[in-house]
């Protein structure tokens, strides 16, 4: 990485903790003092009074930082993509003040990735999974939009707990950031921007006294900018440094794996018990941490933080050795042993 880069890097990366430190605390305080507390139910996880500006905060913060990179000619964020962010970002404030209809929600996120489709970035290749390489048009938009909802509300379902959205983000971004200095500009910046204001929010988040939770703007807005960076994984015309190391859909995979696997495990849970997939109860991994295991808040984000990076860096390190079928197995056995060992 160039040294201007790099100072840039942590110029902007100082920049959104600031300011997303500032706007938690600013938020925070009106929320309180218009008693827009967050609900404490049968399956909330927190019994203090919290609000859930965060994700407000997040997306403010993003929103300055765009503007003060997008002037200095430092940032350059695709507008359709932009507009995506915005959308879903937007639904989420929605639902965080008023209460949306999970059917709204689910809409909005539709037309957000179309509207992310126009960015010409989307899933055009499998990349030899199940055989597969390069895809149609339709079936490539088809697949980036299902892809889009799923990754969008899995990261919405396993915000439950203080910090692990959050934690398993900034890994995400660290990650994506890592690659995308040595393999293209597309959106370098926004990475230390969002990096930034999650750590600004964590401050809040850990707070008793000022307790700040993301919400759904916060949720849904990392989850649709982390979408952009898989698809432009995924996406063959990209090139990724890492790509004569680890098949990409691997990569994206490991990069996520704890939002994936404990949505499809709730999903699964709750068809067999023939409710909604949608449902709130709390069958999620971290849940079970906390309430089987007796672990508290932090104890549980880290284990779960710890699990993801160790998946990672085992199944990166595999790929350098062994086939993507053996290493997909060796993932899959590893998954087990981390079930019984520490979720079962």
């Amino acid at each position: 990485m160039e040294v201007e880069l790099l100072v840039y890097y942590f110029l902007f990366l100082f920049l959104a903790a600031g300011l997303s430190g500032f706007l938690n605390g600013y938020l925070n305080t009106a929320f309180n003092l218009n008693k827009m507390y967050d609900p404490v139910t049968a399956r909330s996880s927190h019994r203090e009074k919290a609000t859930r500006s965060g994700g407000l905060a997040l997306f403010l913060t993003f929103c300055i930082c765009y503007g003060v990179g997008k002037a200095l000619g430092l940032i350059n964020v695709n507008l359709y993509a932009l507009l995506a962010f915005c959308f879903v970002a937007l639904i989420g404030v929605a639902d965080d003040l008023f209460s949306i209809k999970y059917r709204e929600k689910f809409y909005v996120q539709v037309f957000a990735g179309v509207v992310l489709l126009q960015s010409e970035v989307y899933i055009n290749n499998f990349h030899g999974i199940f055989g597969i390489y390069e895809i149609p048009y339709l079936v490539g938009s088809l697949v980036t939009i299902f892809v889009f909802v799923v990754i969008v509300n899995s990261l919405n379902l396993i915000d439950g707990i203080d910090g692990l959205a959050a934690l398993l983000c900034i890994k995400f971004f660290i990650v994506i950031g890592a690659i995308l200095s040595v393999s293209s500009r597309e959106m370098e910046l926004v990475v230390p921007s969002v990096v930034g204001a999650l750590i600004g929010f964590l401050l809040y988040n850990m707070n008793p006294y000022k307790k700040v939770f993301l919400g759904d703007t916060g949720s849904l807005l990392l989850g649709s900018v982390i979408a952009f960076y898989i698809f432009y994984i995924l996406d063959d015309r990209s090139f990724i440094i890492t790509d004569d190391i680890i098949s990409r859909p691997l990569l994206v995979v490991l990069m996520i794996i704890y939002p994936l696997v404990d949505t499809l495990r709730a999903f699964a849970i709750r068809a067999y018990k023939k409710q909604s997939p949608f449902v709130a109860d709390r069958v999620h991994l971290h849940h079970r941490l906390i309430d089987k295991k007796g672990l508290n808040h932090w104890q549980a984000t880290l284990i779960i933080l710890l699990t993801s990076i160790s998946i990672l860096t085992i199944g990166f390190f595999l790929s350098m050795y062994f086939s993507l079928s053996l290493v997909v197995f060796f993932i899959l056995i590893y998954l087990l042993i981390l079930f019984y060992l520490i979720f079962k």
